[in-house]
């Protein structure tokens, strides 16, 4: 009789989600946070003894470690997925649903006033006008259009549609959707194609005419932040675009339609999107918020 280890049972882990057609950032995203408790609880131990009490240790030393709530709930996420793939595939008696991910604090998201987007762009500088004509295409397609960096980056020329003012995009698990181009950045879009010195089917290259990259991308914005005297990063870009819909909808339409942003944003679960439909409902609170105190004392003042 064989018997398989636990390192043998993750390693069928990892497989199974390689042929799930997982991207290659998920597969190491798995390999980076479980592979800890792979080797804190012993490679070599027979899958069939693992237990809960051995999995109970391991996220203790994990509460024990210097981490922020977010990389804590990180980890115990991924491991639970992997936990869950093991006691169903080799039916363990690990009763891997009492495993609890622990809460983490949610920051308000910050939308960008009209001033602080004029900003942005106006800040956007590099010593080659065709670069600077490219960056800004960029980041007016994360905050008009929701685009994450690796779908700027896999973007074709061919799916960029002027005329009817959309984008097919390639989103994660290789699945596609259409999203909005707005008038102002497909100016940006063609007067980057105009000045691009390179031939590519990709739209966005780099200094030497190769397919962008997201670390260029990441060292983009990371330069553009140290220029901003408030936060900025890729994902603010990509919030405020689903929280401006939001607001957007309701001041045209009166509602706000979360499966429509549901789609656009490219997220498998509601809950996901439903976040950016509370933020947008607390901005309106607080606009028409109409002060009881007011209508009583103003006359007194």
């Amino acid at each position: 009789m064989i018997l398989l280890t636990l390192n043998d049972a993750f390693e069928a882990f990892i497989y199974s989600r390689i042929l799930a057609d997982l991207s290659p950032k998920t597969i190491r995203c798995y390999r980076d946070f479980v592979s800890p408790f792979v080797i804190y609880t012993g490679s070599s131990l027979e899958i069939e003894n693992l237990n809960k009490d051995m999995i109970n240790n391991y996220i203790m030393t994990l509460y024990a470690r210097p981490l922020s709530k977010t990389s804590k709930a990180t980890y115990i996420r991924h491991l639970k997925t992997c936990l869950r793939w093991l006691e169903n595939t080799y039916k363990l008696d690990i009763d891997v649903s009492s495993i609890r991910i622990p809460r983490t604090f949610k920051k308000m998201i910050h939308v960008y006033s009209n001033d602080e987007i004029l900003y942005i762009f106006q800040s956007i500088r590099t010593s080659s006008s065709w670069m600077t004509a490219r960056n800004k295409a960029i980041i007016a397609l994360m905050l008009d259009s929701g685009l994450r960096q690796g779908e700027v980056c896999s973007l074709l020329h061919k799916d960029i549609h002027y005329k009817d003012s959309i984008i097919k995009i390639c989103g994660k698990g290789n699945k596609e959707r259409v999203v909005p181009l707005g008038t102002i950045t497909a100016i940006y879009l063609k007067e980057y194609f105009k000045l691009c010195p390179f031939d590519s089917i990709y739209a966005f290259v780099g200094k030497k005419g190769l397919p962008l990259t997201c670390d260029a991308i990441k060292h983009l914005v990371h330069k553009l932040a140290e220029q901003l005297p408030f936060e900025f990063s890729s994902h603010k870009l990509r919030h405020n675009f689903a929280t401006n819909y939001c607001l957007d909808q309701y001041n045209k339409y009166g509602h706000m339609d979360v499966y429509r942003l549901m789609v656009l944003m490219g997220h498998e679960d509601i809950e996901t999107t439903r976040r950016y439909l509370h933020m947008a409902n607390r901005i309106i609170a607080t606009q028409t918020n109409i002060s009881h105190i007011d209508s009583i004392l103003t006359k007194n003042f």
